[in-house]
């Protein structure tokens, strides 16, 4: 079991780090570019069912792995838990801002498209949050790398 939800953490991030890489370094350039709206505002609908199943995945994972920690006064000694509340930090802010990304200002970007308005300032938008998500997500898998180096099984 134990292997089966690491897997599931570390699959989850990949599918979730994958997914806003392809949809900011991809997707959206196309359109930047002058390509289609419609599609990109279908695909941006459909990454984003996919990216919070992976994201329930990671905290549910993340929250399981929890339970599995050493002492706290064993934690406190090697310094593994201001690491840990450090990923907690951050995992919190990346939720609220994939949750603004997602159901504001991307859901902003779909109405634009389907109503025919013109959509430039919220795929402005979604470009930056992507790449303050992108950052995050990086240094939220460093931290879980280091979490796991400093004994947290």
């Amino acid at each position: 079991m134990k292997l089966l939800t690491l897997w599931l953490h570390v699959l989850s991030a990949a599918v979730w780090l994958g997914g806003v890489l392809f949809q900011s370094h991809i997707l959206l350039p196309l359109l930047v570019r002058g390509g289609p709206a419609e599609p990109v505002a279908q695909a941006v609908r459909r990454v984003r069912r996919v990216a919070w199943t992976a994201l329930a995945l990671l905290v549910l994972t993340g929250l399981h792995n929890l339970t599995r920690l050493p002492p706290v006064a064993a934690m406190v000694e090697s310094g593994v838990l201001k690491l840990l509340a450090l990923k907690l930090f951050l995992v919190v802010v990346l939720l609220m801002l994939s949750a603004h990304r997602d159901f504001g200002v991307a859901a902003r970007f779909i109405r634009a498209v389907a109503a025919g308005r013109d959509e430039a300032a919220a795929l402005q938008a979604i470009v930056r949050i992507d790449r303050v998500l992108l950052v995050l997500g990086v240094i939220l898998v460093y931290l879980g790398l280091a979490l796991s180096r400093g004994g947290i099984s």
